[in-house]
């Protein structure tokens, strides 16, 4: 794995994980918690998309063949807790994906929405873990693995840079400039929802249709 892979393949990653696209769905999914939950926040998303970007490098493709799972359902699967998020942010108001009833400790509910949905399926989702299984599959050596686990964490250090400001960038656009951005953030990951389940579908009649 030569640095030239080694650079393609962060920047693969990065665009896939889609920091840009997870700022307004941490806002939406953070409506009216303080900046320094949100902060927290994103520092607990961040992890989570490291650690599950480097399991997933290490023993990804094992686990799934060892449990007969295919990555196109994944896809599918991903890509419809992705599609009720973006429903959400289209309607420019707080999704409640994240919770399971109303009177959930405040501790739960900022680990809930820092790993499901913003670090599993909006950043970590279908899309990065199809990539870094395809990765693991080409590069297979140790080192090469070495070298894929340190991408991982760079790419999870980044998106939690940009959503670590999230609170900032919230008072500098004011409630109009949050829900148009939150609007076009639900837009683009409608559509990211929606190639990822015909991604899915495509790659699931492909293996059943022989």
């Amino acid at each position: 794995m030569g640095l030239s892979d080694v650079i393609n393949y962060f920047l693969s990653l990065l665009v896939v994980c889609s920091p840009l696209s997870a700022l307004p769905a941490l806002l939406n999914l953070s409506y009216g918690k303080t900046d320094e939950e949100k902060k927290k926040i994103a520092r607990t998303a961040s992890f989570a998309v490291a650690i599950i970007l480097v399991v997933v490098t290490w023993v990804g493709l094992p686990l799934l063949n060892i449990f007969g799972i295919r990555v196109p359902a994944f896809q599918v699967a991903g890509g419809t807790v992705l599609a009720l998020v973006a429903l959400s942010m289209l309607n420019a108001r707080p999704s409640r994906i994240q919770q399971t009833q109303e009177d959930q400790a405040e501790a739960f509910n900022k680990v809930s929405i820092a790993v499901v949905p913003l670090a599993m399926p909006i950043m970590a989702g279908p899309g990065a873990i199809t990539t870094v299984i395809v990765g693991a599959s080409t590069w297979t050596g140790f080192f090469d693995h070495i070298f894929l686990s340190i991408c991982a964490i760079l790419v999870a250090l980044t998106t939690g840079s940009v959503l670590y400001f999230a609170g900032t960038i919230e008072r500098m656009l004011k409630a109009t400039g949050i829900h148009l951005i939150t609007r076009i953030g639900g837009l683009i990951l409608g559509s990211m929802a929606v190639q990822s389940i015909a991604n899915g579908i495509h790659g699931l009649w492909q293996i059943y249709s022989k």
